[in-house]
């Protein structure tokens, strides 16, 4: 056997023994029913996986703007439409595409909603590969966990557990007043969209018509974070690919946000004030395409009513 032969059956080796090994730690650093693991991180981005089968309507992907704006439960019992935020902190495109790849294989969604302030995050190729590794090998994405493991808690399920009392939306009653002086003022300049960028909402737009659904692009309103020249990149990159684009920091009359009432950190996120006026808004743009059947009445929704009942009642008492 020549040196090149056996270089490449050692290397072929390692490669399958380093897999093996990180697969079989992936499954004990998953987290199982009562594991302590981020709120942000699991729960938000995997609670939609506890869903039953089919059962999703609409799909939100993005970062903190989108799981602090949108209400799934309110859009569910204003109009009998499903929807779950798989919303992260600084989420980036690679990792919206893996993750709309991983809902799909569970749900059908009909619309598949981007929040754009990911749009002008960089997506290195370094946060790419480990988007896929943390999708292959869990043990990358649950490292830190072994500081919180007991035997007792390894594992040998793969039952998902999730909170999903709000399916993916971040609650916050907090008021911090923005400065809206500067705010959207009318702006003929345009933001630069990253070729990979573009790579990538060119990606989940085919890759939502392969499965029958439709993405739409949304920003919601952050005085912090949004612009005219944002909003003039977005909307001519939406015309170019074919894609519905909302920017809801244009709708001032339609979304009557205050922002002296309605952020809880000086117009960076919505609370849940403004978050209930952009959600009912949108609640309405979700029933007037007309593609979606009411299911408020419908028995195997029935967990559905409940668990919004158990959620405004909460938040009335707050």
């Amino acid at each position: 056997m020549n040196k090149i032969l056996k270089n490449t059956i050692s290397a072929v080796l390692f490669i399958a023994i380093l897999a093996s090994l990180l697969m079989g730690f992936s499954f004990i650093m998953k987290p199982g029913k009562s594991a302590k693991v981020n709120a942000l991180e699991d729960p938000l981005t995997n609670g939609i996986l506890s869903e039953k089968k089919n059962t999703i309507d609409v799909v939100f992907l993005g970062d903190s703007e989108c799981y602090s704006t949108f209400i799934p439960l309110k859009i569910w019992k204003e109009h009998g439409i499903t929807s779950y935020v798989c919303g992260t902190s600084d989420q980036v495109l690679s990792f919206s595409y893996e993750l709309l790849i991983k809902s799909m294989k569970k749900q059908d969604p009909k619309v598949v909603v981007l929040e754009t302030n990911a749009i002008f995050r960089e997506v290195t190729s370094t946060k790419a590969f480990l988007n896929k590794a943390e999708g292959l090998f869990s043990v990358f994405k649950y490292h830190d966990r072994w500081k919180l493991m007991q035997p007792k808690s390894w594992r040998f399920n793969e039952a998902k557990t999730y909170d999903r009392r709000s399916k993916g939306y971040l609650f916050n009653m907090s008021v911090s007043p923005a400065d809206a002086y500067e705010y959207m003022k009318p702006d003929d300049s345009k933001e630069t969209i990253s070729k990979d960028n573009v790579k990538y909402i060119t990606k989940l737009r085919d890759y939502c018509k392969k499965n029958n659904a439709e993405l739409v692009l949304v920003s919601v309103p952050s005085t912090k974070n949004w612009n005219y020249a944002k909003h003039n990149a977005v909307a001519e990159t939406a015309k170019v690919l074919g894609i519905d684009y909302v920017d809801m920091n244009t709708l001032r009359e339609e979304i009557p946000i205050n922002w002296n009432t309605d952020t809880r950190d000086k117009g960076d996120h919505l609370n849940y004030f403004g978050a209930v006026k952009a959600t009912e808004y949108f609640g309405k743009y979700l029933e007037e395409k007309r593609i979606f059947r009411d299911k408020r009445k419908l028995n195997e929704y029935k967990d559905w009513n409940s668990t919004a009942d158990e959620f405004l009642s909460s938040v009335e008492k707050v």
